[in-house]
């Protein structure tokens, strides 16, 4: 996913600006993340419990991060969020109930959210 980063604040977690949303996450990199800077990253997000239905996105509400797009399940059982055509990797509480190909939202605490940025 490619980020601008909107603002760095305490324990790594930055805000960020992509062409899905709005949204923000903890920063898993040696060199610091500087604002108004673009990076392409992977997201990945932990525990968190999904819901049918929503908007395709990236969005914050209030301290939590909604992500929302269609549930994948690949033929070795993995799954993934695609988001705007990123995918995501999300590690479900319970399971993860959704069929592939349905549209759901993931709510996830920013500390959830880990950013890994690449360079291409």
């Amino acid at each position: 996913m490619r980020i601008e980063v909107s603002a760095v604040g305490t324990d790594d977690v930055v805000s960020f600006r992509c062409s899905a949303g709005d949204g923000a996450g903890v920063w898993k990199a040696a060199e610091p993340p500087v604002a108004g800077r673009e990076y392409d990253v992977e997201v990945d997000v932990d525990d968190v419990r999904l819901r049918p239905g929503g908007v395709a996105g990236v969005r914050l509400d209030g301290t939590s991060v909604v992500l929302g797009g269609l549930w994948q399940v690949t033929e070795d059982g993995a799954t993934y969020l695609d988001v705007a055509g990123t995918p995501v990797s999300v590690e479900v509480i319970d399971g993860g109930a959704a069929v592939s190909g349905e549209v759901v939202e993931v709510v996830a605490d920013r500390t959830a959210v880990h950013l890994f940025p690449y360079t291409v």
